[in-house]
């Protein structure tokens, strides 16, 4: 997740527009694998942020991350049903039913 952040107001936007990019005064990517587990933080110059933001903004990525891997496995289960249509995959199956 990307978050975009202007130090005058203490906004935070997640993954900003490009005109939203351009006036920003620093950026947050918070890397974070499926398990909700950190993977990386990266945070390149720009305004300092309260280390209490910076938590909100790892909570909302936890949030988003979840939503994305439920997206990702609904379509790979569907994508699954697509392609075992009329059950091709039982049949070829080397098991006898004895």
């Amino acid at each position: 997740m990307t978050f975009s952040y202007f130090e005058e107001s203490d906004i935070f936007l997640v993954d900003a527009t490009l005109a939203e990019e351009q006036v920003r005064q620093g950026e947050i990517i918070i890397s974070m694998n499926r398990h909700g587990e950190v993977c990386q933080i990266a945070k390149y110059g720009g305004a300092s942020v309260d280390p209490l933001a910076f938590l909100n903004c790892t909570n909302i990525a936890l949030q988003k991350v979840k939503e994305m891997s439920t997206f990702i496995q609904q379509k790979l289960d569907e994508d699954a049903k697509k392609r075992d249509a009329g059950g091709l995959m039982a049949e070829l199956s080397a098991e006898n039913p004895r």
